[in-house]
């Protein structure tokens, strides 16, 4: 279910981004390729868009916001083959995510070759956000859109708490007893 969100805008840095920005779900440990450490308690975030220009905004924002970020393939990359067809790479899904973003830089009717990782994360359960331009393209598989002025962070907070809320409530019921 979608549902639109009014918040602060989104924040794109200005100037050159950051080494951190970068990163990779590799495992040889070269800056090519670590996962990110991820911190504990930290919501991780898989990214994809539509340039990869648009994809570093998302990363920056969300890391800003607290999450550990996880791409399908090295920014400059081809988006296929994607990490999870790589040697000594690893897909941000077997890693482990709470939401998919995407950012979406030009109006499109369907999802671009740098948002194929929708497809994968839809199949295992993993709530979508969009962002960007012509997101009703998306919107059907949407947990939630980022309208023009809204916060990418503040959005894929909400869903990743939503969607621990729904996992916690079951437990809660029961450990008092009313399953």
């Amino acid at each position: 279910m979608a549902f639109p969100i009014q918040t602060a805008p989104v924040v794109f840095p200005r100037g050159p981004l950051s080494r951190r920005h970068s990163q990779s779900n590799s495992a040889d440990g070269s800056s090519s390729g670590n996962p990110p450490a991820v911190a504990v308690g930290r919501p991780r975030a898989l990214v994809v868009g539509t340039d990869d220009w648009a994809v570093d905004r998302a990363v920056a924002t969300l890391e800003d916001a607290s999450f550990t970020v996880l791409r399908c393939h090295d920014p400059g990359e081809p988006a296929f083959p994607c990490n999870a067809l790589r040697e000594g790479r690893s897909c941000p899904l077997d890693i482990g995510v709470d939401v998919v973003a995407t950012m979406r830089a030009r109006p499109l009717r369907s999802a671009a070759e740098g948002e194929f990782g929708i497809i994968c994360a839809q199949r295992v359960g993993v709530p979508l956000v969009v962002a960007g331009l012509s997101p009703e393209a998306l919107k059907p598989w949407a947990s939630a859109v980022v309208d023009y002025e809204g916060d990418l962070g503040t959005v894929c907070a909400k869903v990743v708490a939503e969607r621990a809320d729904l996992v916690a409530r079951p437990a809660h019921r029961a450990q008092r007893g009313s399953v």
